[in-house]
């Protein structure tokens, strides 16, 4: 059955329908009265998508308010989002794909243009491919894996071989119907996001690699680097293409996954600052239909040594912690008695190296997620209310967060020069170990990893004076590490490096801009540099003399009368 009415500027517009009119007129209206269960999957971007349900049948709603002028255009052009998702599911039954059943397409317009689209499906009782996996891999063979694995790739296949693209081919979009057959499992999969399908008869690479990459950057998460292969070839053949072929594709699809990840990470770090700052620190997320989300337990890390000046700061922006843990290295000031007002977990320990120490403060933390922290950092507003965010959603997928450090030096933050230096500093427990060479270590995470946009701020020097007295300190300890791992001295040490560091901060990270400031800090950074390679160098010339030394005293002195 198919019903076409007027325009309206007031009364929705029943384009297409299975439904009689009342109910269509019910399912869009603001306030449902004949449906017992109402359910928001998903609310962004203007688009809604609800289940309801009732004592007859569950249907899915997928709205679409099409604020902004391009959509409108692109409606006008191409057909709303709703008759397009029509035409995408009569599309697939065509080809003999699953669907859900069609059942109703509702426009409103306002002189002539689409303001708001509506498309009623059937819901289909299945999970998505996204929590199904989650859900049920980990508890598989390795053989049922692959097997599950190669049904998704044939099914992807068979779709570009009927010349069938979608413009977002996820997990999330694909729905899995489990049917036990006589060999053995064997799964169905049916795509529910219809608004972007196209019919090509001659399908490109372009329009495939990108199915593969989006179907990789989500499900891939959640596979070993050996199942995505399997899945690959099991794409391609048989028969399998040339091996010089296969490499010329996995070399495409690696080089589209690594920019799709850098887009996505831009987009992500220019909404976080406008969803962190709707919410109020500390405050629970409020998801729809769902209540108050609680969040996971955190872990604060701090390793300090006479920090009484700093750590009052830093304890007081992460007193939200479920647990904060202070190894001290024996201080002498007050340090003690400010953490003991934080009730923090303080262990005092002798100082064996930044990496020893980071490792033993991680090893009493109790809770899976970590922060590490310094004693001269603080958690900035932002960063809190976005760690909050992470601990509620928790997804599986992600073991940790590379947060940028902003530095406040010489009465100012610097934006160019040492900004933004990610650090991995959130990160769940089970997946790091530390590494790195003192006095620099760093967390070594096995797992994926994302990009926070709230920043550390860091307090690093109080003056010039302490800030050369530090330089004079590290270099020590760097240049030690070296001779420990028996790095052989070189003039290009000590003459090109300094001057790759001066003109990568300079003019490069943009410390030009900052005057006068900017060109110490850049000249710093290089002198740290060359004093590291110098005392490397001063050492390495102390060990050969005092070898050479040695080696004459040890030298057998023979008897000329013998």
């Amino acid at each position: 059955m198919s019903v076409t009415s007027s325009v309206s500027t007031t009364v929705p517009a029943i384009v297409h329908s299975h439904l009689d009119a009342a109910r269509v007129t019910d399912l869009v209206s603001s306030q449902p009265k004949h449906w017992r269960r109402i359910r928001i999957f998903k609310q962004d971007g203007g688009t809604t998508v609800t289940l309801m349900s009732d004592s007859t049948q569950s249907v899915v709603v997928k709205r679409h308010k099409l604020a902004h002028w391009r959509r409108r255009a692109d409606a006008l052009i191409h057909g709303s989002p709703a008759r397009r998702a029509w035409r995408g599911a009569q599309l697939l039954q065509t080809h003999g794909f699953p669907v859900p059943q069609p059942l109703a397409v509702v426009e409103k317009r306002r002189a002539g243009l689409v303001q708001e689209s509506v498309y009623i499906s059937q819901a289909l009782p299945y999970p998505s491919l996204s929590d199904y996996w989650r859900e049920s891999a980990s508890r598989w063979s390795v053989v049922r894996r692959r097997l599950f694995l190669r049904e998704l790739a044939l099914f992807v296949r068979s779709f570009h071989a009927a010349g069938l693209y979608s413009g977002d081919l996820r997990d999330a979009n694909l729905l899995v119907e489990e049917c036990e057959a006589q060999h053995g499992p064997r799964w169905r999969f049916c795509l529910v996001d219809l608004d972007r399908l196209k019919h090509c008869p001659s399908l490109t690479l372009r329009r495939r690699v990108k199915n593969l990459v989006q179907l990789d950057r989500t499900l891939g998460r959640r596979t070993r680097r050996t199942e995505r292969l399997f899945f690959l070839d099991a794409y391609l053949g048989p028969p399998l293409p040339p091996s010089k072929q296969r490499r010329s594709l996995l070399k495409t699809l690696l080089s589209v996954r690594r920019r799709k990840d850098r887009e996505y990470a831009r987009r992500k770090r220019r909404r976080a600052p406008s969803v962190a700052s709707a919410q109020t620190p500390g405050a629970p997320v409020l998801g729809p239909s769902l209540g108050v989300v609680p969040r996971r337990p955190i872990s604060c890390c701090i390793v300090c040594l006479n920090e009484e000046h700093a750590i009052r700061r830093c304890l007081e922006s992460v007193k939200w912690c479920d647990e904060i843990v202070v190894v001290d290295s024996f201080s002498t000031d007050k340090t003690i008695e400010i953490c003991q007002e934080y009730s923090a977990h303080i262990i005092q320990r002798a100082w064996p190296g930044y990496v020893e120490q980071k490792r033993f403060a991680l090893a009493q933390a109790s809770h899976e997620w970590i922060l590490n922290i310094d004693a001269d950092e603080e958690v900035s507003p932002l960063l809190q209310n976005e760690i909050q965010v992470v601990l509620q959603q928790d997804d599986p997928a992600v073991d940790g967060f590379y947060i940028p450090r902003l530095v406040h030096y010489l009465g100012r933050w610097w934006w160019h020069g040492w900004y933004p230096s990610y650090r991995l500093r959130l990160f769940r427990k089970h997946k790091v170990r530390w590494g790195g060479v003192d006095p620099h270590e760093k967390v070594l995470l096995h797992g994926r990893s994302e990009h926070l946009s709230g920043n550390f701020h860091h307090y690093t020097y109080t003056d010039i004076s302490d800030h050369l007295r530090t330089v004079n300190s590290l270099t020590d300890i760097s240049s030690r590490e070296l001779m420990l791992r028996q790095r052989r001295k070189y003039l290009s040490d000590v003459l090109l490096r300094p001057l790759w560091r001066f003109l990568r901060f300079y003019f490069f990270r943009g410390c030009i801009r900052d005057g006068i400031p900017g060109l110490f800090v850049a000249a710093t950074s290089a002198f740290y540099v060359f004093l590291k390679y110098a005392k490397l160098w001063e050492q390495a010339s102390d060990a050969a003399q005092s070898s050479s030394r040695n080696t004459s005293h040890d030298t057998p002195v023979t008897d000329p009368a013998r």
